[in-house]
């Protein structure tokens, strides 16, 4: 996984990915069938590890606003790592995600995941009152799922800490009252 998120697939070399592993291109290819192969599974490995963290941080008990701004911060924390290396699951939708539909829909079913919890989350923060109930949940996920993402790929274009920091604030900014972007929706599904 830390090979494939420093180097991306197409960087990842052969030669280098199997003396990264310390194994030879036949116990790669026993094991994982490919190069792709091995890297669906360390795309797994980063869900089942990393973004399951910021899962379970969005389904904790507490006021849920608060995990959804610590959820947020997560992006940020990756968009200002010193390795510029952001979001493992974006930059692989940015590389490959779009030439190979099983890996692409393999990575949407990632994003969905933090869709979801986000979306789970804002529905009990509207339950609890502390999300006004004119703000579509739904609506919101998307946009946070969307930003989370795009703040881990601007940390991994180097802008610096301010640029960060203002796409951060930005980010939080939807879930104050009255930002366009979490006004109800017009799906007609209130959740």
């Amino acid at each position: 996984m830390e090979f494939f998120w420093a180097h991306g697939f197409r960087g990842a070399g052969m030669a280098e990915l199997v003396g990264h592993l310390g194994i030879g291109r036949q116990s790669l290819y026993a094991t994982f069938g490919s190069k792709r192969g091995l890297y669906l599974r360390a795309i797994d490995h980063y869900r089942r590890t990393r973004l399951s963290q910021v899962l379970a941080l969005l389904d904790r008990p507490g006021p849920p606003l608060e995990h959804v701004r610590k959820a947020v911060r997560f992006f940020e924390k990756l968009a200002l790592d010193q390795g510029m290396r952001g979001c493992f699951v974006a930059n692989a939708l940015l590389e490959v995600g779009d030439g190979d539909e099983e890996l692409r829909a393999f990575l949407q079913d990632t994003l969905q995941l933090l869709e979801g919890a986000y979306r789970k989350a804002l529905t009990a923060a509207r339950k609890r009152g502390d999300l006004p109930a004119d703000r579509s949940p739904r609506a919101l996920a998307r946009a946070l799922t969307n930003a989370s993402i795009g703040l881990a790929v601007t940390g991994r274009l180097g802008q610096g800490k301010a640029v960060v920091a203002d796409v951060y604030a930005g980010t939080l900014a939807m879930l104050d009252s009255g930002t366009p972007a979490a006004v109800a929706d017009s799906g007609g599904d209130p959740g």
